[in-house]
């Protein structure tokens, strides 16, 4: 199945181009699997990559990596240009935390998040999200899917603006809308 997933992050790398260029330094926090960032490293070999989540499921182990704690990253202030969370908040114990700690590290903070389509059961999205994470071969405890505004209180509480807000194309068949968002 990671072959898949690697074929739907290549698909989307024209998508985000626009949003890599004059970028040097990357921290992704939650990498999980680690292949979407392995693949974006590919395709774009001059910027440094860092990994970092609070357990070590990595299916790809290219790139540097680090075990935290979930709570304070172990990286000085404004140490990176950007940090991506790709579908990591709604796996977090605390986002809060974690969104402000992104900050604290990096001028920018890309979100990658998905939200229920209007009229999906949150016992659909949680078994559909079971079931995603089953055939990636993704093995998780928490799972706390947002709606489009408690994602937008969640950005307020950290003091983020939303710079750019863009639907990402969506391959699968789950009733879910993605979103990219770059904060700052």
């Amino acid at each position: 199945m990671n072959k898949q997933l690697e074929d739907i992050i290549s698909d989307l790398i024209e998508f985000f181009r626009p949003h890599i260029e004059g970028i040097d330094s990357v921290l992704d926090i939650g990498t999980g699997t680690s292949i979407p960032i392995h693949v974006f490293a590919e395709h774009f070999p001059e910027i440094k990559y860092n990994t970092i989540d609070i357990v070590d499921i990595r299916k790809r182990k290219t790139l540097p990596f680090k075990i935290y704690n979930g709570s304070q990253l172990p990286f000085g202030n404004s140490e990176f240009d950007i940090s991506v969370l790709n579908e990591t908040l709604h796996h977090c114990e605390d986002p809060l935390t974690v969104l402000a700690e992104a900050r604290r590290v990096s001028k920018s903070v890309f979100v990658i998040e998905h939200f229920p389509c209007r009229g999906t059961d949150i016992k659909e999205l949680i078994k559909t999200e079971e079931k995603a994470l089953s055939d990636f071969n993704i093995e998780c405890s928490i799972y706390k899917p947002f709606t489009e505004h408690s994602l937008y209180l969640l950005f307020e509480k950290a003091g983020l603006d939303i710079l750019d807000q863009i639907e990402v194309p969506y391959h699968g068949s789950r009733k879910i809308k993605k979103y990219f968002f770059k904060l700052e």
